[in-house]
């Protein structure tokens, strides 16, 4: 007879001997079981296992899987089929989901994303833009702007107009031609 032990899963792993114990002979543990024969090697993703008291070939997904609602990951340790809420195929990366049976592109919320976070860098840039402006206006309005602050308070508040409307582009959120700031004109 030939000796396997069965695992948590309920998986064949062996054949194993156990040597003798003196006094008792040969014991075996409460997770071992006798075959008559040798059992070949299992095909791919499978295992051997007892179903009804004979052992059978089963699917063996055991490992790493990905929750089809998150894509999170997660250990799976169950033989046979894994249900619909997992999958063996890695999550691609954010704005993915699981969708005939596969990961796919959800345009919707990468662009949504895209839109989001060009948004909070248009009004980062616009808020940094009012910095500038302010003190340019309050000489404007003072009179004692000079013609090099009045040019510098037109190329600021144009650059905020520009700014303001990157959502009109033509191709927002994907590609955005970003307007350059006064400050880095003058650098050139």
């Amino acid at each position: 007879m030939i000796t396997y032990l069965i695992d948590a899963a309920g998986a064949l792993s062996g054949p194993v001997t156990f040597p003798p114990i003196p006094g008792f002979g040969p014991q075996l543990p409460a997770n071992a079981v006798q075959l008559p024969e040798e059992l070949a090697p299992p095909k791919p993703d499978h295992a051997w296992a007892m179903v009804k008291g004979k052992p059978q070939q089963i699917l063996d997904l055991r490992g790493t899987v990905f929750r089809t609602e998150d894509g999170a990951a997660e250990a799976w340790d169950a033989l046979g089929d894994l249900p619909q809420s997992v999958t063996r195929d890695p999550w691609p990366g954010k704005h993915f989901i699981w969708k005939r049976n596969q990961w796919v592109v959800d345009t919707f919320a990468r662009t949504a994303s895209q839109s989001a976070m060009a948004i909070d860098r248009r009004d980062s840039s616009l808020q940094a833009s009012q910095l500038r402006i302010a003190p340019l206006q309050y000489a404007e309005k003072l009179g004692t702007a000079t013609p090099s602050e009045l040019k510098l308070l037109d190329a600021w508040m144009r650059y905020s107009v520009e700014l303001n409307r990157i959502e009109q582009q033509e191709h927002f959120p994907e590609v955005i031609e970003w307007p350059i700031p006064p400050s880095s004109l003058q650098r050139r």
